[in-house]
């Protein structure tokens, strides 16, 4: 697995390289907080449906600790990604070295839903407000035929279409 350091991450956001930071969690946990800049998705399957196997990706999560960034880095090369990285250290590193972050909780106590801790340690089985299938339950078969790299297609699963939340 290729990572990306601290340093070199806040170098590509200062610098606005066209890079695809992409935090995998659920949404409760990407909107309560995340690196300026960063990207969510709803499902493994509509993250597939947005990124490109060309687009520069980084993946991270909440911290080091969290399974859900190794499922996505092997699912995407898998699948021909070809320029996939993650950052190891997550949001815990990104805050520990008192860097911008954004979202709903920045600045207030955090209250995490269902007595999950910050590190999501209990989160290995996936927990739907917290990890939406990231830690790798929610990855379609490699061979499914409903990746095309393309934005805007329609979730199989859901009938809806594919939201990004920025």
């Amino acid at each position: 697995m290729e990572t990306i350091g601290r340093q070199q991450l806040k170098a590509k956001l200062d610098a606005g390289e066209d890079i695809k930071l992409v935090m995998t969690v659920g949404g409760w946990t990407f909107r309560a907080k995340h690196i300026p800049g960063s990207l969510s998705f709803p499902t493994p399957r509509s993250a597939l449906q947005a990124l490109r196997r060309d687009d520069e990706i980084i993946l991270y999560s909440t911290s080091h600790r969290r399974q859900d960034v190794r499922a996505a880095v092997d699912a995407l090369t898998t699948r021909g990604y070809r320029n996939v990285r993650c950052y190891v250290g997550g949001l815990a590193d990104w805050e520990k070295a008192g860097l911008a972050v954004e979202g709903t909780n920045v600045g207030v106590a955090q209250h995490w839903p269902h007595g999950h801790s910050p590190d999501g340690l209990e989160l290995d089985g996936g927990c739907p407000h917290c990890d939406n299938g990231w830690s790798g339950y929610g990855w379609p078969p490699a061979d499914s035929a409903d990746h095309t790299g393309a934005v805007g297609h329609r979730s199989q699963t859901t009938g809806r279409d594919a939201a990004l939340v920025r």
